[in-house]
């Protein structure tokens, strides 16, 4: 009767915890590959947070924690290029828009240690001479382009777009990537331990306060540790609704479509299965670290009846 009243307990509370309700928005038009709708869509998507494994000599308890942690710096890559009849001139005149931006963006508090210019390719560009007489087309070369990308870190988020304007005034357009860093990812590693284990130490407690269990020996544990970061976690939509044309027998029209908007948008780590999310409720985007803990109990087995 007792496991028959526990069991009951847990389908409640996932039912329970499954019927709040959610406004799904327009990234519900996002194409889902491989979804057969006709058989899924109105199925319930459960909630599966793997708490123990247990034989009965065994005990493996897993812990999965996620961190939602801002970034430290910022580092701006933005690409530009040069073309010019010789390589020599190419580089003056690329170098001349470079040196502009970084003493512009000096006043800013900018620092020379806090800039790199990476010099990209030097490439001949290639045209060709039309003859229209003898319907010909001659392949010629028709200069060189320098390309170079500038790499440029920041403590702020705000600065990143006010470097982005200041490089438009240099016909600098190409924002390459910006990536985020945190400067202490061994004090991250060790809090995010410590969570885990916290997580741990209740499961452990729960488990032996239920089942009244004897431990042999010591335990064994292997934890993992890992990070995603912002760039690979953008997803992408484009919402619309457009109406057909049918086309009668012998009926020819040129359809012309219009320019569909998409949207862009981050979708961090799913939360489910986690035990534990941290910083969840923040909005800026930044840095997820995840940390699974396992530890493995050997069991003294029940004596037969």
């Amino acid at each position: 009767m007792k496991k028959l009243t526990l069991s009951f307990f847990f389908i409640t509370v996932t039912f329970l915890s499954l019927s709040k309700a959610q406004v799904g928005g327009n990234q519900i038009y996002k194409d889902r590959n491989n979804t057969d709708y006709s058989t899924s869509r109105n199925l319930p998507e459960f909630i599966n947070i793997n708490n123990y494994s247990a034989t009965d000599s065994t005990l493996i308890v897993t812990v999965k924690v996620l961190m939602n942690k801002t970034a430290d710096r910022y580092k701006l890559t933005l690409g530009l290029n040069e073309e010019a009849a010789t390589p020599k001139i190419a580089i003056e005149h690329i170098n001349r828009r470079i040196n502009g931006f970084i003493k512009r963006i000096s006043s800013m508090g900018i620092k020379d240690d806090d800039i790199f210019v990476d010099f990209i390719s030097q490439t001949k560009i290639y045209d060709y001479n039309i003859n229209k007489d003898s319907q010909t087309a001659v392949q010629k070369m028709d200069g060189f382009e320098t390309k170079k990308n500038i790499i440029i870190t920041v403590n702020k988020h705000s600065m990143i777009e006010k470097l982005i304007s200041e490089a438009s005034d240099f016909q600098i357009y190409d924002i390459i990537k910006v990536d985020y860093i945190n400067n202490d990812i061994d004090k991250i590693q060790e809090d995010l331990l410590k969570e885990a284990y916290a997580v741990f130490d209740k499961k452990k407690e729960n488990y032996f306060n239920l089942f009244k269990k004897e431990i042999m020996g010591n335990p064994t544990a292997s934890s993992g540790f890992t990070y995603v970061f912002p760039k690979n976690q953008y997803q992408n939509y484009a919402a619309f609704e457009s109406a057909n044309i049918t086309y009668g027998y012998d009926t020819r029209y040129v359809k012309k479509e219009e320019r569909k908007s998409k949207t862009f948008y981050y979708d961090g780590t799913d939360y489910t299965g986690f035990d534990k999310v941290i910083n969840n409720s923040d909005p800026e985007v930044g840095i997820q670290y995840i940390m699974n803990l396992s530890v493995k109990y050997d069991l003294k087995k029940n004596k037969e009846k």
